[in-house]
């Protein structure tokens, strides 16, 4: 991505309804996570960009985020984010084996073509009873154009997101999330598909009060997410654990 579009995506990334939300669906979970108890570590953001959720995990204790991209690193940093720092994603090299009381891969795994090297380097940076938090895009009959735009390999049903998160960890819950827009936007992505265009292409906020309109509605669901299995969903949430017994 172009370096100069940074700024701008970082605003967008603050005000879209779509991130704005979700932060706040991410923030009920990791308030239960802490709440269940967590062992002493640092919480990562695996893929943090431009670092829009970085906010949201300092609230929670040190943190670090890591991008494969010098460009979205030195953006971080400029904005004041020194615990920010350049790694491969399947590698994580250079940061400490069982440092980790959470990390989180927040709509990233969808980008890799495997991912299970950047999952079996995330269960090597957390610390045993550590938690996994990962976000992806659900539902494969929903793809579109806005997928191919935002660079994804796939999106997932729950059965396949466990799929490659189970060899690894121990998968305390998964549920579908972004439920109650969930007609909306497959009407939209219906109508992506017949006019071969993408709707939406992640940098553009809709005027108010529709976006506001939006981001309540989706945030609604957060004090659901943490504890109730939704049926389904334009989005797909696993929390898992390390193993306690593992010391990789």
């Amino acid at each position: 991505m172009d370096a100069a579009l940074y700024p701008t995506l970082h605003q967008n990334q603050e005000r879209h309804w779509w991130y704005a939300a979700r932060r706040t669906i991410l923030t009920a979970v990791l308030e239960e996570l802490h709440a269940r108890g967590l062992p002493p570590g640092t919480l990562y953001d695996l893929g943090c960009g431009v670092g829009a959720n970085l906010p949201l995990l300092e609230r929670f204790g040190p943190t670090v985020g890591v991008d494969m991209s010098d460009e979205a690193v030195e953006f971080c940093k400029s904005r004041g984010h020194d615990n920010v720092v350049r790694a491969d994603l399947n590698q994580l090299e250079g940061l400490e084996s069982g440092s980790g009381r959470v990390v989180m891969l927040a709509d990233v795994i969808e980008h890799l073509d495997d991912e299970t090297p950047c999952l079996r380097a995330a269960r090597r940076l957390l610390a045993p009873g550590g938690a996994l938090l990962v976000t992806v895009p659900a539902c494969p009959f929903l793809w579109g154009p806005s997928d191919e735009v935002a660079q994804h390999r796939r999106r997932y049903t729950e059965k396949s997101l466990r799929a490659v998160i189970e060899p690894l960890f121990d998968i305390e819950r998964t549920t579908y999330f972004n439920t109650f827009l969930f007609g909306a936007v497959a009407a939209g992505r219906v109508l992506e598909r017949v006019l071969s265009r993408p709707g939406y292409a992640g940098v553009s906020v809709p005027p108010e009060p529709v976006n506001g309109v939006l981001r309540s509605i989706f945030a609604a669901e957060a004090p659901l997410v943490p504890k109730v299995h939704l049926p389904i969903g334009v989005s797909l949430l696993c929390v898992a654990r390390k193993s306690q017994s593992d010391a990789m």
